[in-house]
């Protein structure tokens, strides 16, 4: 085995050419990052249910074809749904609404190509453990057979909540996870995954925590936990609970038919 030693220039150079896949809002970008979800990096969203997880990873899917004369990937997605939270017509709707606004910016005066757009989101059922499972397996050759940047796992936890003990979980777990991770650097793939809160039973009283325990946050690069806003239910709340590279940040944003927007 061989190693390349590089210097902090080098390592600079090269991760800040590399583009990140936006949101279609600063506010939850700058969470992220300065220009949204990194490339090569892994992505934790967690969250209760409704606080808008599914809908980020499917706007991202769509961000993922932003033509590159934007500064965009103009690539490929695959969509893991583990627990069916994906459709299809959601996903049409905000990949239109978001090339159109690209098309808007380069003056284009023509028509998404909607079944294009629809070609370029792979979706994968990986409903029970056995499924995803074999999937994990596969995944290298997939993403070597397409022109795929992103990957989405929709949730990370869903799998392993029947049929596994906890020890064998963990293992299993972090495996997967560290050929994840070994995936997004050498193929310079953005990994983006959802996570489900639990009640953590303390003394006194019980906190709401992300599933999959203390030792599992320590793998993802970024953790970003999403809430409903208090003063206004239509919007969301996003805070930065870990990040390589960037500080703790609040960010809000809005759920619109089109996507994922700022809060006007």
């Amino acid at each position: 085995m061989s190693f390349k030693v590089v210097n902090a220039a080098e390592l600079w150079q090269r991760d800040t050419s590399l583009p990140s896949i936006p949101t279609f809002s600063q506010s939850l970008d700058n969470v992220f990052g300065n220009e949204g979800v990194r490339l090569g990096s892994l992505t934790e969203l967690l969250g209760l249910p409704g606080s808008g997880k599914t809908q980020i990873c499917i706007q991202l899917c769509a961000s993922v074809q932003i033509p590159k004369i934007l500064g965009g990937l103009d690539a490929e997605a695959l969509y893991v749904d583990t627990n069916t939270n994906f459709t299809a017509e959601r996903f049409q709707e905000i990949v239109v609404a978001s090339l159109t606004k690209c098309y808007r910016l380069l003056d284009y005066h023509t028509q998404v190509d909607e079944e294009a757009a629809l070609e370029k989101l792979h979706y994968v059922n990986a409903f029970g453990l056995e499924r995803y499972c074999a999937l994990m397996l596969r995944l290298p050759d997939i993403v070597e057979q397409h022109k795929i940047r992103l990957i989405v796992i929709d949730s990370i936890a869903f799998p392993f909540k029947e049929g596994i003990l906890p020890n064998q979980r963990t293992g299993l777990l972090f495996r997967q996870m560290a050929d994840l991770q070994r995936i997004a650097i050498e193929k310079q793939i953005a990994v983006v995954v959802t996570n489900e809160m639990t009640t953590r039973v303390g003394l006194s009283s019980g906190d709401i925590v992300g599933s999959m325990g203390d030792s599992w946050a320590h793998r993802c690069n970024t953790r970003v936990l999403l809430s409903k806003d208090d003063a206004d239910r239509r919007d969301r709340v996003a805070v930065c609970l870990k990040s390589n590279d960037s500080p703790n940040t609040v960010g809000r944003f809005r759920i619109t038919q089109e996507g994922i927007r700022d809060i006007q």
